[in-house]
């Protein structure tokens, strides 16, 4: 019984390994080429598998009919692989791979927006082939042939990778190509078309395991998040753009999922963010080494313009005081909608001001800060539902220190040892782990989450206000928002604040002329940490609801794009990128995929035309106006020497 129950875990093992791999498989091809990691990887899966459904239906005729929809899946995405090539990829080669992973994701809403245009949100079934859809009995083990099909595949996908890349001449022009395209140039090798075959040849396997997986779950939007996690984690634990890496990398995933199924079935799927954590710990290069190193942050050179010139800084005060003073006008005014937006448009400033003290200042890239917001959200909705007693103040302040407790335990392990993508991954695990034990725990609602959070009466020294109406609490908001903005602005351009920056800019540097490095950057990661969870502290009792959704993947992204939309070398940037953001989704919410579809195009928009966002683009003009009027100037002062006969 034992050996039977061990036989059929560590089969579910390869299974789950095998589907993770075929979607790794491109995904570590293109970083290995390239250097480019591409989170738009799981959204071409997806669009694979609709382009299958689409040709096939519900039911499959043949296995061979099954295989032949799934190879010209693969080659529609080809194609769709080499456009994205032409317009996208081929101008982040050389960019920070922070820009390249907020890019890529940008475009990852892209696809999914165009999903939902053209396909719908509803969910779809397929049926697996009748020659693999009858389970398997061997030796008293019940086996799915349809997973023995897909160890199969992922099997041959390996062999053949394995082979053209290791013994064939396409991959040693691949990994001249990877090593130095410069040189594999002056040999004689067309670079450009070696590059567009490896990217096409990448999405060509993305789009292959969308149609080979398509009977693994049902289809819907949402098909490609999961698989390119897992993906993700698989490269990374085999070693960046290595095959035979992702190949025992997923294995390895598919086993310590399964015994995970077998040891903790009251807490599925937490081994696996565990295992991840400690290989990044232990073996941050992976289990064999790369055809390419992982891209070293850029410097940079734009950092001075964080406090850009006083001219700006001035401007922007008197468009803040405006602002303000208009978003006191809301409640008077605007329905119950509009000053919900506004509210959250405020929260989501500060969440995504958060984050841009860690990227903005910090030089530290976090993909999964939306743990800290769920933190602070899920400590203040317990604190209002079960000790109403306690000050509200009080509460937000737990909540900051909670928040900075975390982040200290994170940082101080991971900050001395990991960077880069490295970090940026261990910040993902971080938010599903906390997303997991949320799930895990009836005290704070499971999936359903903490629902009717009372709004809270705000004891003073000489009264007392009563926040439960709308309009006192946004004022109430609107008021916490200044003070926070006055005292972030104090530390961030003061004396702490020039040091972040100096750590971003030369972290070598730094070091020699006495800053303690880690020490610094351990710090921007606590006052993140609490800023996040303070943010997360105030949306509780205004949305009077927390669920999973404020700690998901994609809720992580949120302060991203705000940030980046706004402009991270800015310090009101990621306060105007929520307020544009929020109006965006406001004005496409009826309308199903548009929203994500433009954003995504706006954010491409941003990080290849003006990846300063918007106010770096308005700065940006603004120079070239003055240039202009000074150019003009000089030029008539120079006519006007000229003319009295004096020196030009």
């Amino acid at each position: 019984m034992v050996l039977t129950q061990l036989a059929f875990a560590t089969f579910n093992a390869v299974a789950f390994g095998m589907a993770v791999f075929l979607v790794a498989a491109g995904l570590t091809l293109i970083f290995g080429i390239l250097k480019i990691l591409n989170m738009a990887q799981g959204a071409f899966f997806m669009i694979g598998a609709y382009v299958a459904y689409s040709m096939l239906g519900q039911d499959s005729a043949s296995v061979g009919m099954f295989i032949a929809v799934s190879i010209a899946a693969g080659a529609v995405v080809a194609v769709l692989g080499l456009l994205t090539d032409r317009i996208i990829l081929n101008r982040l080669r050389n960019v920070d791979y922070h820009y390249v992973l907020i890019a890529t994701f940008a475009l990852l809403l892209f696809c999914n927006g165009m999903v939902k245009l053209i396909w719908g949100v509803n969910f779809f079934t397929v049926t697996p082939p009748p020659a693999i859809d009858e389970p398997l009995e061997l030796a008293g083990l019940y086996m799915s042939k349809y997973s023995l099909f897909v160890i199969g595949a992922g099997v041959v996908v390996y062999l053949l990778l394995d082979l053209a890349i290791h013994r064939m001449w396409l991959g040693k022009l691949m990994q001249a190509l990877a090593t130095d395209s410069w040189m594999a140039g002056l040999l004689g090798i067309n670079v450009p078309l070696g590059l567009a075959l490896s990217v096409m040849f990448s999405f060509f396997l993305a789009g292959l395991a969308g149609g080979l997986l398509l009977p693994n779950q049902s289809l819907s939007p949402g098909l490609g998040d999961s698989y390119l996690l897992y993906a993700f984690f698989a490269v990374i634990i085999g070693g960046l753009g290595n095959i035979r890496g992702a190949f025992l990398g997923a294995i390895l995933l598919g086993l310590v999922n399964s015994l995970n199924t077998v040891l903790l079935p009251d807490l599925p799927g937490l081994a696996i963010y565990v295992a991840l954590a400690l290989f990044l710990f232990l073996r941050p290069e992976g289990l064999f080494p790369s055809l390419a190193s992982a891209p070293a942050p850029a410097t940079d050179q734009k950092s001075s313009a964080m406090s850009g010139p006083r001219a700006d800084r001035r401007l922007w005060q008197i468009v803040g005081v405006l602002a303000f003073a208009a978003a006191a006008t809301l409640p008077f005014w605007a329905n119950g909608g509009l000053l919900f937006v506004a509210g959250s448009v405020l929260v989501y400033g500060l969440f995504a001001l958060s984050w841009n003290i860690l990227f903005g200042y910090a030089g530290l890239a976090s993909f999964g800060h939306a743990a800290f917001f769920a933190i602070g959200a899920y400590f203040a909705g317990v604190m209002l539902r079960d000790l109403p007693g306690v000050p509200f103040l009080v509460t937000l302040a737990g909540c900051g220190v909670f928040g900075a407790v975390v982040a200290w335990v994170v940082g101080s392990l991971a900050l001395r040892r990991l960077a880069g993508i490295f970090l940026a991954v261990l910040t993902v695990a971080l938010g599903e782990v906390t997303r997991l034990l949320i799930s895990y725990s009836s005290f704070l609602g499971r999936e359903d989450g903490l629902v009717g959070i009372p709004r809270p009466r705000l004891d003073l020294i000489v009264t007392t206000i009563d926040l439960t109406d709308s309009g006192a609490y946004y004022w109430f908001l609107l008021v916490m928002m200044a003070l926070l903005l006055g005292v972030l602005w104090w530390v961030l351009h003061g004396r702490y604040g020039r040091m972040l920056l100096s750590v971003k800019q030369d972290p070598e540097r730094a070091a020699f002329i006495g800053i303690n490095v880690v020490r610094t950057r351990v710090g921007a990661f606590m006052l993140s940490g609490a800023v996040a969870a303070i943010a997360g502290g105030l949306y509780a009792p205004w949305s009077r609801i927390v669920t999973l959704e404020e700690v998901s993947f994609l809720a992580s992204t949120q302060p991203v794009l705000n940030a980046m939309l706004g402009g991270v070398h800015s310090f009101w940037g990621p306060l105007l990128g929520s307020a544009i953001f929020s109006a965006i989704s406001y004005a496409t919410r009826t309308f199903v995929g548009l929203s994500e579809l433009m954003v995504g195009s706006i954010l491409l928009f941003i990080i290849l035309v003006a990846p300063n966002g918007v106010i770096g683009f308005w700065r940006q003009i603004r120079g070239h106006l003055v240039g202009r009027r000074r150019g003009v100037a000089a030029g008539a002062a120079k006519v006007d020497i000229t003319r009295s006969g004096g020196p030009v």
